[in-house]
């Protein structure tokens, strides 16, 4: 990977766009307007902060749902 790769947080109640950087940073745009964002050193641990939800890579379909623990398959 040579770049950030976007992708989508698809939450209970929200999607949130955000991306993951080559050293496995992930970033979640919170607010967009205020620039508010969340980050985690790793996209497991982000979704974890936000107590479960799935990821959707650009032309990829979403992959199974994420919970607290879980791996991406």
């Amino acid at each position: 990977m040579t770049g950030p790769r976007p992708f989508r947080l698809h939450l209970p109640h929200q999607v949130l766009d955000g991306w993951e950087e080559p050293d496995g940073l992930a970033v979640a745009v919170d607010d967009p307007e205020y620039g508010l964002t969340s980050a985690a050193p790793t996209l497991a641990d982000l979704i974890r902060g936000y107590g479960g939800g799935h990821i959707e890579w650009p032309a990829t379909r979403p992959t199974h749902h994420q919970h607290e623990g879980g791996h991406r398959t």
